[in-house]
């Protein structure tokens, strides 16, 4: 699809919009939004209700720095994927690995990109009341949702383990008591890319009442995208022709499934059952390959990494420019070579194609990944008085993960890589919430068991092995926790609260050497079919046996300030923590010491203030905040060769955001959304030897600015209404690595995107059209340095121009 009649398009469009952002408003549930959004006859910005201290609460009277979306928004802004919200987030990014297949969020410089299924991220992630402790299972689809809040800052006290950057909560519809209702939802879109694949995403939801006691929902999903990136391997080149290989990438497939169950026998009690299935399948991962030169100091230490020039035949550079070697057995060691066959390509004669979308990858297969999660919550609710209420949540959730990565990116099968899991967790919560006069208060236990079985894979496709990481965690979290407010002097309120949490952990980690006769088959446990040897991570091959038990502490102090029922000024200091563990990394090349296994505890103390505010009878909301983090033992990923660990270091993080929100006049909405965040990390090493130090770096996907800024206007047309819709996003240069090498940095990038929706007279009909990454930006999603190995980086980047149609009927 040529670029000019896009432009075209786009400018068609264009000529009617005022604008709509990528900015996700601070909005409550549907019930308290879909008035402002839909109608024109308020003129305000509606109320916000969120429970952000586990309780309904205006969001303009919460002093925690919190963005939302409701399900109108999140239709809006065209976002589908669970972490798409980091776009619109500011103070938020998305880390990820294998090729943007598994996603993260990082908040405010917080991050984990370790692929390892082991890891725990930092930022914690809350399916309705249930912990998600999966790393690997943080990217899904969105289905039925009610509304999405992102709280930013430590929120340990009330919602505890590993909240230490903040959390993202995602609270589904509920059942009505009071009538029946539902959606059917289709879209078909196009990306831009050659061969124009398409992407179709159906999602249907129905629910209401089954007696004046019982009410119901039950929601699904299923979406599907062809692949994008053409695969121009020649097979038989290397390996011989796998079954299977060689096939197109980036394809993916969903199927969602959630019911729930909500029952109120009596006035003062009600229960909710919840439960879902997802089944997720994808190709290896959509690498595409960079070719990169590696720098070497007077040690031969690799100091740093460069994009590789059209002339560059060296296979690394040396003091004074000279050809310092190679290292393909990724040993730390660079020993002399063959000159690269092609200037300009990697160590084996591949240059990535200048058409963008088309490589040329061997150990390419269209869906040997895959991601089953399903799960089972209970919520129970008991008024025990006017003023008391016990809240009980029982949550079990499993899941069951493989991917598969081409290690280097091009037609040599030098190695692949993929992982696997096999986990489940339970939780239970009790807590009671209370109030007396100007006091509110709560109180509770927690209890989290998560039993991970999980297993890394480095294959060597030239002798058809491979080396495993077989890791057995088991995690005890215990936890007692309170928190109580008191409002004074009719404007002050102070809020105190601490959780204090016994963390015990168990490992047995063992590294193995396998013969792979079939490279999608990888095994979980030591002894399964294929096994060789065992070669660590001890020196005599032996297993890694380990446990620890941990006392760990948060706690919340804070002073709130509301000179008027339109402004709150609050100012404190957060304690987050999240617990140690223990690593799982790939064996071969440089060894890693076994003393490098464990790592600390993460403990963040966060100052900061901030204010929200509301003008103009409500027409212009004005919020901002500022921070400053004071961080011990930062659980940095530290990626060197094929394979990376989790470390520890002191880092000090300060920032600040802004979020604006106007409407100036009847059916416009304007939003403006923007971060600073100034990061540095301490003392990090370029590799597990700790030969060469650096004394200050930027955590990866930390860019020091986002902004976004949107305008929608709504307005009656053919006797229904249309909405005309405009996004922009913005973030700053930012690292992909710890090690801030030079060619693992995306330079800043700006995403626009248009869309028209008209809903119908009856309100029942909406038919829409968007555009996304109207300007076909490629903006990178993930960069991994293996430039030892093969003179190359492996990269993602986002989706191309996307064009979808979409029609949703409500009823």
């Amino acid at each position: 699809m040529k670029y000019s009649s896009i432009a075209v398009l786009g400018a068609c469009v264009g000529a009617t919009i005022v604008a709509d952002s990528a900015y996700a408003q601070d909005v409550a549930a549907p019930q308290a939004t879909s008035g402002s959004e839909n109608s024109e006859d308020s003129g305000g910005i509606a109320d916000i209700v969120v429970t952000a201290q586990k309780r309904s609460e205006n969001i303009q009277r919460v002093g925690i720095a919190i963005q939302a979306f409701t399900s109108d928004r999140l239709e809006q802004l065209g976002i589908r994927s669970s972490t798409a919200i980091g776009e619109f987030t500011p103070g938020v990014s998305i880390s990820g690995s294998v090729g943007g297949q598994n996603q993260n969020v990082s908040i405010r410089g917080v991050t984990q990109n370790d692929y390892s299924d082991v890891v725990e991220s930092p930022n914690a992630v809350y399916f309705d009341d249930g912990y998600l402790p999966f790393q690997g299972a943080q990217n899904f689809a969105l289905l039925d949702i009610e509304r999405i809040e992102v709280q930013k800052g430590p929120q340990g006290t009330l919602f505890g383990r590993n909240a230490t950057g903040g959390l993202v909560q995602y609270i589904s519809r509920k059942p009505s008591f009071d009538d029946f209702s539902g959606f059917v939802d289709v879209q078909a879109g196009v990306l831009d890319s050659p061969t124009n694949p398409l992407r179709y995403t159906v999602e249907a939801a129905v629910g209401g009442p089954l007696s004046d006691k019982m009410a119901f929902r039950v929601a699904g999903k299923f979406e599907k995208q062809d692949p994008y990136l053409i695969n121009k391997y020649p097979l038989g080149q290397t390996l011989g022709p796998v079954s299977g290989d060689g096939a197109d990438l980036g394809n993916d497939r969903t199927y969602s499934l959630r019911a729930i169950l909500a029952f109120r026998p009596s006035e003062n009690f009600s229960s909710q059952l919840t439960g879902f299935i997802s089944r997720r399948r994808m190709s290896t991962a959509p690498f595409e390959q960079g070719q990169t030169i590696a720098v070497l100091d007077g040690n031969g230490t690799w100091i740093d990494t460069l994009k590789a020039g059209a002339d560059e035949t060296r296979l690394s550079i040396g003091p004074g420019g000279v050809d310092a070697g190679w290292d393909p057995q990724n040993t730390g060691i660079f020993t002399p070579g063959p000159p690269r066959p092609l200037p300009g390509g990697d160590y084996f004669g591949y240059k990535e194609p200048s058409k963008n979308f088309v490589i040329s990858s061997a150990h390419a297969f269209s869906d040997p990944g895959y991601v089953r999660l399903s799960g089972i919550d209970m919520k129970n609710v008991l008024e025990i008085s006017s003023d008391v209420t016990l809240t009980s949540v029982s949550d079990y959730k499993a899941i069951q993960k493989r991917d598969h990565t081409n290690a280097t990116g091009g037609p040599v099968g030098l190695t692949y890589q993929s992982s696997a899991t096999d986990s489940w967790a339970f939780s239970q919560e009790a807590r009671l919430n209370g109030q007396s006069g100007t006091f509110n208060w709560q109180a509770g236990l927690y209890y989290l068991h998560v039993h991970n079985i999980s297993s890394g894979a480095l294959g060597i496709g030239l002798a058809a092995q491979s080396v495993n990481s077989l890791s057995r965690q088991i995690t005890n979290s215990f936890s007692g926790f309170g928190q109580a407010d008191w409002t004074f002097a009719h404007n002050w309120k102070i809020i105190a609260g601490a959780r204090y949490t016994r963390e015990k952990k168990s490992v047995v980690f063992q590294q193995a050497l396998y013969a792979q006769t079939n490279e999608l088959y990888f095994p979980l446990r030591v002894g399964d079919p294929g096994f060789i040897a065992n070669i660590g991570p001890n020196l005599d091959g032996s297993a890694y046996i380990d446990r620890t038990s941990e006392p760990l502490w948060t706690g919340k102090l804070q002073l709130e300030y509301a000179p008027t029922s339109d402004i709150l000024i609050y100012a404190g200091v957060n304690r987050g923590v999240k617990a140690g563990g223990f690593n799982a990394q790939l064996p071969g090349g440089i060894r890693t010491p076994v003393a490098l296994t464990p790592y600390k505890a993460e403990v963040l103390v966060n100052y900061e203030g901030g204010f929200k505010s509301s003008w103009l009878n409500n027409r212009l909301r004005v919020n901002a905040s500022v921070f400053h983090y004071d961080y011990k033992n930062y659980q940095a990923f530290l990626f060197a060769g094929v394979g990376g660990i989790v470390i520890n270091n002191d880092a000090k993080i300060t920032g600040g955001e802004l979020t604006v929100e106007a409407r100036p006049m009847r059916g416009l909405n304007i939003v403006a959304g923007a971060s600073y965040t100034h990061a540095r990390v301490y003392d990090v090493p370029t590799d597990v030897t700790y030969s060469v130090i650096r004394s200050s770096v930027q955590p990866s996907y930390t860019p020091p600015w986002r902004t976004s800024l949107s305008a929608r206007y709504t307005h009656r047309f053919l006797g229904g209404t249309l909405s005309e819709t405009a996004t922009m996003t913005y973030r700053d240069a930012m690292f992909f690595s710890i090690r801030n090498f030079s060619a693992i940095k995306d330079k800043s990038r700006s995403k626009f995107g248009v869309g028209l929706d008209w809903l119908d007279p009856t309100e029942k009909w909406t038919i829409g059209f968007n555009i996304e990454n109207l300007t076909n930006e490629r903006i990178k999603t993930t960069i991994f340095d293996v430039t030892s190995i093969c003179g190359c980086t492996v990269d993602s980047y986002e989706l191309p121009r996307t064009f979808s149609l979409r029609m949703r009927y409500s009823f």
